[in-house]
């Protein structure tokens, strides 16, 4: 085959609705400008349940589960479900990222996660929180939005060999907050059936309708990786707020009160599509 000119695959790809562009380099260090050598040097930028991640200048803290062994680059061991104190000094940390991770404990120990956070960052540090907007997923079953949930037919099809068609919306609700009660599952305890979440639905105010749906959840390290908890705006704002934080901020997609944070291919890439992005500054 001959040489194609550049133009003419462009011409191609355009035509097919794709564009190509060159791939920027992966070096973000003009976003720790405003930051001391020392916190680059020793890495003060904590990443909490951070699995795969890895940047030059961030510590990964995780717990070690067989779930994610595979993926999980050099951490610090922390088991959040235990309440621990945090190994690091009081005012000696920039940031503190986690995503995804705390549907996955229980109160208490977001709780102490959210007090340890506020101990250890320095004085205008940041705590940012990327989770499964607990509103968001409620009103896309209620107002019956069915092609939002299309992200997760994969997860019922791989885990449980459930094609879409046998799946109500109530069942991707049931996933997401109480995973072990999923009716679909070998191993469901007590499983929860969608006509009982629609009635409940009905009959509850929301935040009523989400403490009963994990009432019964318990953490379970043979299924770290299953969802037990909900959370919202709220929910985390009174948290931070009794913890001592001096400033909460809504934040979006990419965007953040930290400029690391605005790196999106490192950060905010698990489901976007569903979930609340929460700021606490000290």
């Amino acid at each position: 085959m001959g040489f194609i000119p550049r133009k003419s695959i462009d011409r191609l790809f355009r035509f097919l609705g794709y564009k190509i562009e060159r791939i920027k380099s992966g070096d973000d260090s003009n976003l720790y400008k405003k930051y001391p050598k020392e916190s680059l040097l020793n890495k003060k930028f904590l990443n909490v349940g951070a699995g795969k991640f890895f940047h030059k200048f961030w510590t990964n803290v995780d717990y070690g589960s067989e779930q994610y062994e595979k993926v999980q680059n050099e951490f610090v061991e922390l088991n959040l479900i235990e309440i621990p104190k945090f190994p690091f000094e009081d005012n000696s940390i920039e940031v503190i990222y986690t995503s995804h991770t705390i549907e996955h404990i229980t109160d208490e120990s977001v709780i102490n996660f959210i007090k340890e956070s506020q101990r250890i960052l320095k004085k205008g540090g940041v705590l940012r929180i990327t989770c499964p907007d607990s509103n968001l997923l409620v009103n896309s079953v209620k107002f019956k939005v069915e092609n939002f949930w299309d992200w997760r037919t994969e997860w019922f099809l791989k885990k449980c060999g459930i094609d879409s068609t046998e799946i109500e919306l109530e069942d991707y609700l049931i996933r997401e907050f109480s995973t072990a009660r999923c009716r679909f599952l070998e191993n469901s305890n007590d499983s929860l059936q969608p006509l009982e979440v629609r009635e409940k639905m009905r009959n509850l105010s929301d935040n009523d309708f989400l403490k009963w749906i994990v009432g019964k959840n318990k953490f379970d390290e043979k299924f770290a990786n299953y969802h037990i908890n909900f959370w919202n705006y709220e929910k985390l704002e009174k948290m931070c707020i009794d913890a001592g934080f001096s400033e909460i901020y809504r934040s979006g997609f990419g965007q953040s009160l930290s400029p690391p944070l605005t790196n999106i291919k490192l950060f905010d890439n698990t489901h976007p599509k569903m979930s609340l992005y929460f700021e606490a500054r000290k």
